[in-house]
């Protein structure tokens, strides 16, 4: 999660542009559920071009009192502990929010990645 500042350096050294298009993708099916589809991003040539839709579909989700904000949560598959750190970080939660889930997809990809090969 201390990675969170350092989106654009993990952009830049880790991300290929299939790794990118696989995030969104995984992004999106992890938020099925709320129906959530990026409408501005196509192909992402790094990650925090994925941050500002999905920090402004989690406000909406908290400003709505939606209960599918901690299903999301808990099927991005962040810890307890992850989510408390967002809370605790300057910024807007939301915001906050969209980077770790960001960050928690593209580790996803990546291990699947290094574990297909």
């Amino acid at each position: 999660m201390s990675d969170l500042e350092n989106l654009n350096q993990l952009s830049k050294e880790d991300a290929t542009p299939e790794v990118l298009l696989k995030t969104k993708e995984q992004i999106e099916k992890d938020l099925g559920l709320c129906g959530f589809q990026y409408a501005e991003v196509d192909q992402p040539t790094a990650l925090p071009e994925l941050v500002p839709e999905l920090s402004e579909k989690i406000e909406f989700l908290k400003n709505s009192g939606s209960s599918d904000l901690m299903k999301i949560v808990y099927r991005v598959d962040l810890t307890e502990k992850q989510y408390k750190k967002v809370g605790l970080m300057p910024g807007l939660w939301h915001e906050n929010l969209a980077k770790a889930i960001v960050l928690r997809a593209f580790q996803k990809v990546i291990i699947r990645k290094k574990f297909s090969n």
